[in-house]
């Protein structure tokens, strides 16, 4: 007889929790702000922000690849991926781009 209260005890914390975890999900999400970038590759560095794509960046012969985390007003632009956390290049040194 006393495994009856522990199973009512369990019962009654799982479905709390459950209440819990269904009102966090109705939380709004706060939205993204668009980000602004400079320079001829304009449209394929917002455009990879946007669509979450990948883009490839060369630069003096090397080839850099991820997707754009921001453009900063210096110029520099931050991007992600697979391999690396956080990729900062500077705009200016970019010779081309394809998405």
């Amino acid at each position: 007889m006393s495994a009856l209260p522990s199973r009512f005890l369990s019962l009654a914390v799982c479905s709390l929790a459950l209440v819990g975890a269904a009102g966090s999900a109705t939380a709004p999400t706060p939205a993204k702000e668009p980000i602004t970038c400079k320079g001829p590759f304009k449209t394929l560095l917002e455009a990879s922000n946007a669509n979450k794509r990948g883009v490839t960046l060369f630069l003096n012969g090397q080839t850099v690849s991820g997707i754009v985390a921001a453009c900063n007003a210096d110029g520099s632009i931050e991007m992600t991926s697979q391999q690396y956390s956080r990729i900062v290049v500077l705009g200016e040194r970019i010779d081309g781009a394809a998405m």
